[in-house]
C-alpha cells in the first residue's frame, strides 16, 4: 500500500461525468481546507491490517510548523481536515518497457472495502474526512503548503516477524518444532476454518501438556472478545468468565500495560500471582476465579496490530520455558491465518450483501438457486417464492436525484426485512427483491403477502407490485421463480393502470 501525502492549505476532487451526448460535466466530490491531501494505492498483496498500520502512521505524521517554525505538530494539533483519493496508478509497475504495468493493483472487490475501511477510521478518529469516488474520472486541484510532500509504503512498516519466526525455531527442540509445524500447517486450505482451528488448539494444548489452552480474538473498533477456540484437559475446572461482555473487553485491555513489546507473560506460582494483583487487581481476581495458577500468556499480532491472545495454563511448571517457545511459534503462524480468514470473510460479505440496502445481492441469490436445485437431499421441503417490485423508483430518481431514490431503496428494504422475518431476502435488480420462504405452507406465504400489502396501505412512499408462488419441493425453485415473476408483472400493470401518472417506464 502506497500513501502520497501532501500538506495543503486547501483541496478538491471533482468527479467527471458524460453525458449521453457525450458533454462532461465536473461535481466536486470532496473539498478540505488546511490538512493532508492523501492519494492511496492499494495493492493485491494488501489486508485491514496493512491499512490500520498506514493510517496510524498518517495520523501520527508530525509536519505541521509550531510557533518556532519546527515541524512538530499532528494533524489534530493543528485541526487538520483529510481528503482521500483513491488512486491505483501508485502501484504500477515501470521495470520494463515505458508502459506501466497495473498486475499489482488490487482489484476492486478488494480495493473498495480496504478504501472504505480506511475512510471510515479517520473519521472515528475525529477528523473531518473527504473522499473522491473509486473508480471514477476525477481531477484534483491543491495548494501543496511548502511544498511538503510524503511517500508511505506499507513494505517500509513490516516488522521482522520472519526473523523472530527463525530464532524461536532455533531454541525449540525439533521434535516439539515439527509438531508445532504440523498442526499449524492444517489451517492451510481448510474448508472448515474453525473445525480446523479448534483441532490446532487441542494439539498445542497437548504439547504444551496444559490443562487449559485458549485462543482469544480481540476486536478493538466494535471493543469485544471473542473467544475462537479452547481445550480442556476432562479434569479441568470450567471457565465461569463470559469472554463477550464489555467488562471482559475492559480488563482484556488492561493487558497491554503488562504485556509489552510483543513479550510473553509468564505466571508461575502465587508469588508471581501476588504481582499480577499489586499491578492489576481485577485481572487477579479474574485468574482465581477460572482457576488459573500458572499462565503462559502470548499476544497475537499482524502487521503491528493486536488481534488476540493464546495461553496455557495449569502446566508443570518446569516446562515453562518449552510452552513459552511452544506458543511463540503457534502466534507466528496462527496471526497470518486469522487475519487472512478475517478479510476473506469480509470480502465474502461484500460480494454477496448489498451495500445499499444490507439485504442479499444478485450474486447471492444465485448461488442460492444453485444450491437448491443441485441440493441431493431426497426430502421433500416445499418453498414459497415473493418477488417485490418496487413501483415509482425511476420517477423519483429522475425528479428528486439519486440519493432520494436511494432513500426509496432503504425504506422498501427495511418494511421487507420487518414482514418476512427470518427468510433470505434478495436484491435481485435496480428495483426488484425477491424472498425465499422455504419449509412453508402455502397457505403461509399467502398471509405474508397479505401482510407485506397491509403494511404497505399505511406507508406513503413505497410501493411495491408483488407475485407469489408456491411448489412442494426446492428442486422446482426455476418453475417458482418464473410463475411469482410473470404474477409480479402482472401486478404491476394493474398498479400504472390505476396511476399512469407514476409511469415513467417508456418515458
Amino acid at each position: 500500500m502506497k500513501f502520497v501525502i501532501q500538506r495543503v492549505l486547501n483541496a478538491s476532487v471533482s468527479v467527471i461525468e458524460t453525458s449521453q451526448t457525450d458533454k462532461q460535466s465536473e461535481r466536486i466530490s470532496g473539498f478540505i481546507g488546511k490538512g493532508f491531501l492523501v492519494l492511496c494505492g492499494i495493492t493485491k498483496n494488501d489486508t485491514l491490517e496493512t491499512a490500520d498500520k498506514m493510517i496510524k502512521k498518517l495520523l501520527g505524521l508530525r509536519i505541521f510548523e509550531d510557533e518556532n517554525g519546527k515541524t512538530n505538530l499532528d494533524l489534530k494539533a493543528v485541526g487538520g481536515e483529510l481528503l482521500i483519493v483513491s488512486q491505483f496508478t501508485l502501484c504500477a509497475d515501470c521495470s520494463h518497457g515505458n508502459r506501466p504495468a497495473f498486475i499489482n493493483a488490487a482489484r476492486p472487490e478488494q480495493a473498495i472495502p480496504i478504501y472504505e475501511h480506511i475512510v471510515e477510521e479517520c473519521r472515528k478518529a475525529g477528523f473531518m474526512t473527504e473522499t473522491g469516488e473509486f473508480g471514477a474520472d476525477m481531477r484534483v486541484d491543491l495548494t501543496n503548503d511548502g511544498p511538503f510532500t510524503i511517500v508511505l509504503d506499507s513494505d517500509d512498516l513490516k516488522t521482522n516477524s520472519v526473523d523472530s519466526g527463525s530464532q524461536i525455531l532455533d531454541n525449540l527442540s525439533k521434535e516439539t518444532a515439527a509438531d508445532v509445524l504440523k498442526t499449524c500447517f492444517k489451517l492451510r486450505g481448510a474448508e472448515d476454518f474453525g473445525e480446523a482451528i479448534n483441532e490446532v488448539i487441542i494439539d498445542i494444548r497437548r504439547i504444551c501438556e496444559a490443562k487449559n489452552v485458549c485462543l482469544l480474538l480481540v476486536d478493538k473498533a466494535n471493543r469485544k472478545c471473542s473467544m475462537l477456540a479452547r481445550s480442556n484437559s476432562d479434569d479441568a475446572v470450567e471457565d465461569p468468565i463470559d469472554w463477550r461482555s464489555e467488562e471482559q473487553f475492559r480488563l482484556v485491555e488492561t493487558w497491554n500495560k503488562i504485556v509489552h513489546d510483543d513479550k510473553s507473560l509468564i505466571i508461575k506460582d502465587i508469588a508471581d500471582l501476588q504481582k499480577i494483583n499489586s499491578k492489576n487487581p481485577a485481572w487477579y481476581k479474574s485468574l482465581i476465579k477460572a482457576h488459573i495458577y500458572n499462565i503462559v500468556l502470548c499476544p497475537l499480532s499482524f502487521e503491528g496490530e493486536l488481534i488476540g491472545y493464546i495461553w496455557a495454563s495449569n502446566f508443570e511448571t518446569a516446562s515453562t520455558v518449552r510452552i513459552k517457545e511452544t506458543l511463540e511459534l503457534t502466534t507466528f503462524f496462527l496471526s497470518s491465518e486469522i487475519s487472512r480468514f478475517r478479510l476473506l470473510n469480509r470480502l465474502h460479505m461484500l460480494s454477496t450483501v448489498d451495500l445499499l440496502t444490507g439485504v442479499f445481492n444478485r450474486n447471492a441469490m444465485n448461488d442460492r438457486v444453485d444450491s437448491l436445485i443441485k441440493d441431493k437431499d431426497k426430502t421433500l421441503h416445499p418453498l414459497g417464492v415473493v418477488f417485490a417490485d418496487l413501483n415509482g423508483l425511476k420517477r423519483v430518481n429522475d425528479t428528486k436525484g439519486h440519493e432520494a431514490g436511494d432513500l426509496l431503496l432503504k425504506n422498501a428494504a427495511l418494511i421487507l426485512q420487518g414482514v418476512f422475518v427470518g427468510y433470505e431476502i434478495f436484491r435481485a435488480g435496480g428495483d426488484e427483491f425477491f424472498i425465499l420462504l422455504k419449509d412453508v405452507s402455502e397457505e403461509e406465504v399467502l398471509n405474508k403477502v397479505s401482510e407485506l400489502r397491509d403494511v404497505l396501505l399505511s406507508n406513503e412512499s413505497v410501493s411495491f407490485a408483488i407475485g407469489h408462488s408456491y411448489v412442494e419441493s426446492t428442486k422446482e425453485v426455476l418453475r417458482a421463480f418464473h410463475e411469482a415473476d410473470e404474477s409480479m408483472y402482472a401486478d404491476k400493470r394493474k398498479f400504472y393502470m390505476e396511476h399512469k401518472e407514476l409511469d415513467q417506464r417508456r418515458r
